[in-house]
């Protein structure tokens, strides 16, 4: 997806549709979810549990610019626009069947789970991060 260093396609269920025959609003943030998961995979090799990946969701914010019905092909683009010491800011693209469906931004926040606080980012996750940046 231009613009977008990394991209991953959603498969649509039938669950994810309300009774307006569209995709519900609040799985567009599952969505999301799903595409940090699968960008921490493929990007920073990690599997295994949740506390693997080293974050915690501070904010998520969607705007919904059309509606994504079952026939759909959806694909999400991920990319960093701001690093900041502890946390750092995703932006997202939602296409649907190639249209702009959703646009959306999330905050998280570096987190050490072992002692229950935020931590700064190293230098090596800095460049990982940058390395999802478009300048």
């Amino acid at each position: 997806m231009r613009g977008y260093p990394f991209s991953c396609p959603i498969e649509l269920r039938y669950g994810d549709i309300d009774a307006m025959n569209h995709v519900n609003n609040a799985v567009y943030v599952s969505y999301l979810e799903f595409a940090r998961v699968q960008l921490w995979r493929e990007r920073f090799g990690f599997v295994g549990s949740a506390r693997d990946i080293p974050i915690i969701l501070a904010r998520v914010a969607v705007d919904y610019r059309s509606p994504i019905d079952l026939a759909d092909a959806v694909t999400i683009g991920v990319r960093v626009t701001h690093i900041g010491r502890t946390s750092f800011t995703f932006a997202y693209r939602i296409e649907a069947s190639g249209r702009l469906a959703a646009e959306a931004e999330t905050v998280q926040v570096h987190y050490d789970y072992a002692a229950g606080k935020p931590v700064a980012i190293s230098p090596a996750f800095r460049g990982q991060l940058a390395a999802l940046r478009l300048e």
